[in-house]
């Protein structure tokens, strides 16, 4: 095994000195990193704008938050939801049928039903509504690919008809990230490829401030080439906003981030030699902030290791603990985690090394340092390759019950609904 890293890492060292200047410096619409094929999302999916305003109209947004606000650890009810308090709970289905949404491929213009779903994300808005937005199309990186995006109101049981969120026509979109600021006002993050691969993206922002009735136009949040979004931001104790994103081209964790919920952004400064060998291979970061502040993510694995890493910051993000081993495993595919309201810790993830199959939820009750059961959200199989993966996870503030939201076969967006009592009830010993 340490051969085979020892190799890895010599491989990745090369690869990130022959892209370091292509992918600091200016974009071009015909530049290719020579990667396409190698981050393709099957296998590994999937400066500077520091002074960049917001021309979507967005200044009337109110920018006048409280310091001290905690999106991830705060709820308009005060109550925690203890499982102790709960009984176990748990439901799932889909959010549409199998291959029912019709696409029409660009070179064809010819509509099919045979089309890709994939990289949902699910957020709970202001009056209780689920809403999950993913990206549609003939497949994975084609030109016709769109966001659209879904809803299930309190009470109701059927998910409403998905309908496009936003298109560039000619482009295709990805990888979206769904975030509700505290006064309502919606946040959608994503990436529309300029060119052929996801390693020539280019990441957007659009809002809405009518719960989605409308849509801004869009913010251009970096024209450069080789940074990808997948989880939403976290408000940090100081106010301030932390977007996780990653580098498509070398393969690890970097950030964005805003004073004032992006009308105006700067990126990380943290291309350097030590963080790059200290988080190599580490993308799309899932953030929550704990407590007493220490904001942490935990990454999906390109290593051979196999195995879900996190790592930590005491101040804010600024600064990184070297990746870590978790007690999950991880066979290359996204994972997201959420910090509930009574500050355990769920991972939504592939309980297997190599294989996208099952989808579980694993425990903590430190922070997500340890983890003290899983268990299957989906494990139901007929065949031999089953793949529900890439999910996304949220807690309601209204009755502090769990939703994920993740790619079921391809062929829809799968959901599963439960509680904190259900994992406790059923979970296993992690080994």
């Amino acid at each position: 095994m340490k051969r085979k890293f020892t190799l890895w890492l010599s491989i990745v060292l090369a690869i990130f000195m022959i892209f370091a200047m292509a992918c600091q410096g200016e974009d071009d619409d015909d530049a290719s990193s020579g990667n396409d094929d190698a981050n393709d999302d099957d296998a590994n999916d999937d400066d500077a704008n520091d002074d960049a305003n917001d021309d979507s109209g967005d200044d009337d947004l109110d920018d006048d938050l409280d310091d001290d606000v905690n999106d991830d650890a705060d709820d308009d009810t005060g109550e925690t939801f203890p499982p102790e308090d709960q009984d176990p709970f748990f439901e799932k289905g889909l959010i549409l049928p199998p291959n029912s949404l019709e696409c029409v491929p660009v070179d064809t213009g010819v509509p099919q039903m045979n089309c890709n779903h994939h990289g949902s994300v699910v957020a709970v808005l202001p009056d209780g509504t689920i809403a999950s937005v993913w990206y549609h199309g003939e497949r994975e990186k084609s030109p016709d690919s769109w966001l659209v995006w879904s809803r299930l109101a309190p009470g109701e049981t059927e998910w409403t008809w998905p309908e496009v969120l936003f298109d560039d026509p000619g482009r295709a979109e990805g990888n979206p990230a769904i975030w509700v600021r505290e006064d309502g006002v919606l946040y959608v993050f994503f990436v529309t490829i300029f060119g052929d691969g996801w390693n020539q993206s280019r990441v957007r922002m659009v809002t809405s401030e009518d719960g989605g009735d409308t849509w801004s136009g869009d913010t251009m949040l970096r024209d450069n080439y080789c940074w990808m979004v997948r989880n939403e931001p976290v408000r940090l104790k100081n106010g301030e906003l932390l977007l996780p994103l990653y580098n498509e081209c070398l393969a690890y964790p970097v950030y964005m981030r805003s004073t004032d919920d992006f009308a105006t952004w700067s990126e990380e400064a943290h291309f350097n030699l030590g963080y790059y060998l200290g988080h190599a291979g580490q993308i799309q970061p899932s953030l929550i902030v704990l407590d007493d502040g220490t904001v942490t993510a935990v990454t999906r694995d390109g290593t051979p290791f196999n195995r879900v890493m996190r790592t930590t910051s005491d101040d804010g993000g600024l600064t990184w603990s070297p990746s870590k081993f978790t007690a999950l495993p991880n066979s290359g595919t996204s994972i997201d985690q959420v910090l509930l309201l009574d500050g355990h810790v769920v991972v939504v993830y592939n309980d297997s090394p190599d294989r996208r199959f099952p989808l579980s939820v694993a425990l903590s009750f430190d922070g997500g340092e340890t983890f003290a059961s899983t268990v299957d959200i989906n494990n139901e199989c007929d065949g031999e390759n089953c793949s529900y993966h890439y999910p996304s996870i949220a807690q309601s503030p209204f009755d502090g019950t769990i939703w994920v939201t993740y790619t079921h076969q391809r062929e829809t967006i799968g959901w599963a609904h439960f509680n904190e009592a259900w994992i406790i009830d059923n979970g296993e010993e992690i080994r």
